[in-house]
């Protein structure tokens, strides 16, 4: 099977993930699609509300996703919690991939990713073995051109070939942040993540306070 790897915070879900993980799966012609929520131990990325919380909003939405299937009638998208139970310097993506290649070790995985990613990606935990081990599909973001971010990198123009560009046309500019910051002022981001989603976030009290 071809399997992507889509890490993010979560925080919470929209439908801006949803669509994105359906697109390119259907565009690059994958078999199944990883949810892996990062862990609140990471140093370089605060969480606005608990592992919990987002891993139970995360299951939510995938629920409301069960009618997509694969071409084995399999669901199209599932949750690893690798990298919420890996202890604290274990959470790289190369450790999150290596995790995943053992339990899938006959398919073929790709980590899914913004091309706004790209700036930084050699400056990654075991940046060299993740980016000549493993393969990509790049989004292109808006301001980020993704060949010539690739080519400016000795490490990425070296391994291009694991690098598969995806054009714009998929980006619904729903962000979390955004509504995090209608819940907190007030507003009504209904229509942005399902439905199940905002119920939890009203009935546990989530993002009213920004943590800092």
């Amino acid at each position: 099977m071809r399997i992507g790897i889509y890490g993010s915070s979560f925080d919470p879900i929209t439908y801006s993930h949803l669509f994105t993980a359906a697109t390119v799966a259907h565009r690059r012609r994958l078999d199944k699609v990883i949810f892996v929520p990062c862990s609140s131990k990471r140093h370089d990325k605060k969480m606005q509300t608990e592992d919990v919380h987002r891993l139970h909003m995360l299951k939510l939405a995938l629920a409301t996703c069960e009618h997509k299937t694969n071409q084995f009638g399999q669901p199209l998208f599932e949750i690893s919690t690798v990298e919420m139970d890996a202890l604290p310097g274990e959470t790289y993506t190369y450790d999150t991939m290596v995790h995943l290649q053992k339990k899938y070790p006959n398919d073929e995985l790709f980590f899914i990713m913004g091309s706004d990613l790209l700036v930084g990606l050699s400056n990654w935990g075991n940046a060299e073995k993740l980016v000549s081990q493993f393969q990509f599909i790049v989004m292109s973001r808006e301001g980020y051109p993704t060949a010539d971010l690739i080519a400016e990198d000795a490490l990425l123009r070296n391994h291009d070939e694991h690098f598969l560009i995806m054009s714009k046309g998929i980006n619904m500019g729903i962000s979390s942040t955004y509504i995090r910051d209608e819940i907190r002022k007030g507003g009504d981001p209904s229509f942005l993540l399902p439905d199940a989603c905002l119920a939890y976030i009203y009935e546990q009290g989530i993002y009213r306070e920004q943590r800092v």
